[in-house]
């Protein structure tokens, strides 16, 4: 419905007509509290770019976060750019009091950071050496507000599963 309060909206008899067209309306996502969501994505994820992501609310160690992101047929969040991370560091700013897994470990002292798909950490972003004994591993990564730091993999927090749209 479209109200112009000139008297191009008036009809001969003074009467003001009403325009029930839509215009410029196509299909959009629905935006909620956390960010986009879409019918692309299941129920409760967040569309960005070409991924769903799933901002799971429930405290595990890194292994049981890896383990229920799999039961939704995804995996723990894998930073590929700075664009993402800004979109991540976006969405965990509206939760500052708490952290969140990442798909990030270094499982033994001698070797580098890697996701959970294998893959190498590409240093899109610098992962501080905050944990205090340097003899436990694995160790593993978690994101708080905008920074992304290191943590032993059995403290309970929150997760970020993530999974590419289907084609």
């Amino acid at each position: 419905m479209e109200y112009h309060s000139n008297t191009d909206n008036l009809d001969e008899e003074g009467y003001t007509r009403l325009d029930f067209h839509s215009r410029g309306i196509s299909q959009k996502p629905i935006i909620s509290e956390k960010g986009v969501t879409s019918s692309s994505c299941p129920p409760r994820w967040i569309l960005y770019e070409k991924s769903c992501y799933l901002f799971r609310l429930s405290l595990d160690s890194w292994d049981m976060s890896k383990e229920k992101c799999s039961l939704e047929h995804s995996s723990l969040l894998k930073i590929d750019d700075l664009r993402e991370l800004d979109f991540i560091t976006s969405q965990t700013s509206l939760q500052p009091y708490h952290s969140f897994w990442i798909g990030l470990s270094r499982p033994q002292a001698e070797r580098g950071w890697l996701w959970e798909d294998g893959s190498a950490f590409s240093n899109v972003f610098q992962v501080p050496n905050t944990v205090t004994n340097k003899n436990v591993f694995p160790i593993c990564a978690w994101v708080h507000q905008a920074l992304i730091y290191d943590q032993l993999c059995n403290v309970s927090s929150y997760s970020i599963c993530e999974k590419e749209l289907e084609n």
